[in-house]
């Protein structure tokens, strides 16, 4: 008998958390899931066929082929589609930019193209399992994924009479995953597209159901160089010949990491070091040589590092930390840093955490957790960093979860396209009011 009743509590119970996840949906937005749930195979079937497009980033035909694939589908939302390419020199892909002219806030949608693939890598296929509960491909989460996630937010939100009157920008690029330089040519359609937006969304791929990305880390390189006197290495340390630029170099980066190495959010790592006589790095085959001999002190060194960062006041306090250190330099020895800049930081603030918390309760309202951020920490740079500081609010990891993201182990919960598909679109519906 208590059995009985226990069961009868647990159903009543169930029952309600249903009405309650049904009386925080309107009308509309039932229309929406339902769409979504309608068209969850046919989803599954243009993230194949696009997985099955080679489009590492160097391969710019592959690139454009995917581009042309979505546009076709944004000019037949009635979106207004161009392709903003890059100088021939640039060897990347440009970004595809389709817009939809509408009153109300401008809300901009970020999305890329390219993959971590090259044309020859053994990953090219996409591949269902058995059980249909997940599949594996290149760029199956990063970010095709999270291209027929925005096409399916849009045809929802068209078929449910949302879109007419929308006022929305989406911009693929076509190397988020190594960016064309400089940079102020290669993202120039994304910032231009964000400078009147309100609202910015990132489809990149998710770490966790129940994660999104209000704030990234930047990420800027460092080179440091030293210079010694050359001489025999019997006479290293002594006042005429000084204490050689090996020495000087080790001294640089121990003091790096003694200084800063304890600063929440803040890494900075040395990838390569050469030393010797002579020194010589290939920064586009990510080579390097050096010549010397171990009974000559050492006159140049090079080292060729990153740093990451969470705000531009913290990078601009490494930096500075940094160039003070190599001023106290080891006897007849001298050290020189230079930095270049790559992407800024997305820094975390009050208005992405407005939009965690409404893409949280619709997330409950669906039936599904809620949404909290992931540490800035764990996620590298995107293309939304770049323009960040443009808009009042953004927010990224929309597109759908999986693991193993630039890997031959890149894998796609199926489930997670329609559950992040209708998320966004009931996001932007509401936003469209």
């Amino acid at each position: 008998m208590k059995a009985k009743i226990l069961f009868l509590i647990l159903i009543l119970s169930s029952i309600s958390n249903i009405t309650a996840v049904n009386a925080r949906l309107n009308s509309d937005e039932s229309v929406l899931i339902n769409y979504i749930d309608k068209h969850k195979k046919n989803q599954l079937k243009m993230l194949e066929d696009l997985v099955n497009i080679n489009s590492g980033t160097g391969n710019r035909p592959g690139v454009e082929k995917v581009g042309e694939r979505v546009r076709i589908e944004l000019d037949d939302l009635g979106f207004k589609t161009q392709w903003v390419h890059l100088p021939a020199s640039m060897k990347h892909a440009g970004s595809l930019v389709a817009t939809h002219s509408g009153p109300g806030k401008k809300i901009l949608i970020i999305g890329h193209l390219d993959t971590v693939f090259p044309s020859n890598s053994p990953f090219q296929s996409f591949t269902l399992s058995p059980d249909q509960l997940s599949a594996t491909g290149p760029g199956v989460i990063d970010d095709k994924g999270g291209i027929v996630t925005i096409l399916y937010t849009l045809k929802a939100l068209n078929h449910a009479g949302k879109l007419k009157s929308a006022n929305i920008t989406v911009v693929f690029t076509g190397d988020e995953e190594q960016a064309a330089k400089p940079t102020s040519i290669s993202r120039k359609a994304l910032r231009e597209a964000a400078q009147d937006s309100d609202i910015a969304l990132g489809f990149e791929f998710s770490l966790a159901e129940n994660q999104l990305v209000t704030g990234r880390r930047g990420l800027s390189e460092w080179y440091l160089s030293g210079r010694g006197k050359s001489g025999h290495s019997s006479k290293i340390f002594q006042t005429a010949s000084g204490d050689g630029a090996i020495y000087e170099t080790a001294r640089v980066l121990n003091s790096f990491r003694t200084t800063l190495s304890n600063i929440p959010g803040l890494t900075l790592n040395p990838g390569i070091i050469l030393g010797g006589q002579t020194v010589n790095e290939d920064t586009q085959q990510n080579t390097g040589s050096a010549s010397g001999q171990k009974t000559i002190i050492a006159a140049q060194t090079l080292v060729h590092g990153d740093l990451r960062f969470l705000s531009d006041e913290q990078k601009r306090m490494a930096e500075q930390k940094m160039r003070e250190i190599t001023m106290t330099a080891l006897s007849l020895t001298s050290s020189q840093l230079i930095f270049k800049n790559i992407i800024p930081a997305m820094p975390e603030k009050n208005e992405n955490r407005q939009i965690l918390a409404e893409f949280s309760d619709i997330s409950v309202a669906l039936g599904g957790s809620s949404l909290q951020a992931v540490s800035a920490a764990e996620r590298g740079g995107a293309d939304i960093s770049y323009i960040a500081q443009y808009v009042a609010a953004s927010i990224d990891g929309l597109g759908p979860w999986g693991r193993g993201a630039h890997s031959q182990d890149e894998t796609l919960e199926v489930k997670s396209l329609p559950e992040v598909t209708k998320r966004a679109a009931i996001f932007i519906s509401r936003h469209l009011n």
